[in-house]
């Protein structure tokens, strides 16, 4: 009986150990903040734009928070690498408010931010790299 408590003691401390060295650690990178009161007539007026850098073999983590202050849209994320979109949290008819995009590649992407359905909104997303 004593073998096997001691038994089932190990067992946990190995569990609990080894749950705790696979747990990922996210460090706060950068938010934006992107709030459109009124739609414009011209499209580029209504889209958040910026470039930062990222860096390969990186994996991030976009988080999404929407309806800050009572707009209804939802914030749509794309990173784009030159013309072509490379990540973004809105496909078809679903909407993801956290994504991961794995970096396979060192330079500057640029973060296109727009609301779906052109609606009004006003969103923070947060940028965080995962180790």
């Amino acid at each position: 009986m004593k073998k096997l408590n001691y038994f089932f003691i190990i067992l946990i401390v190995i569990l609990l150990t080894g749950k705790i060295s696979y747990s990922q650690k996210e460090i706060f990178i950068k938010e934006f903040q992107f709030e459109l009161k009124k739609l414009s007539a011209n499209q580029y007026e209504n889209e958040y734009f910026l470039t930062i850098t990222l860096n390969k073999n990186s994996l991030y983590k976009f988080t999404v928070l929407n309806h800050i202050g009572d707009f209804p849209g939802n914030a749509i994320v794309q990173i784009l690498d030159g013309s072509q979109m490379v990540a973004t949290n809105s496909m078809g008819d679903k909407y993801y408010e956290k994504f991961m995009f794995k970096c396979t590649k060192t330079g500057f992407y640029d973060i296109l931010i727009n609301f779906k359905d052109n609606k009004t909104g006003s969103s923070l997303i947060k940028l965080f790299l995962v180790q």
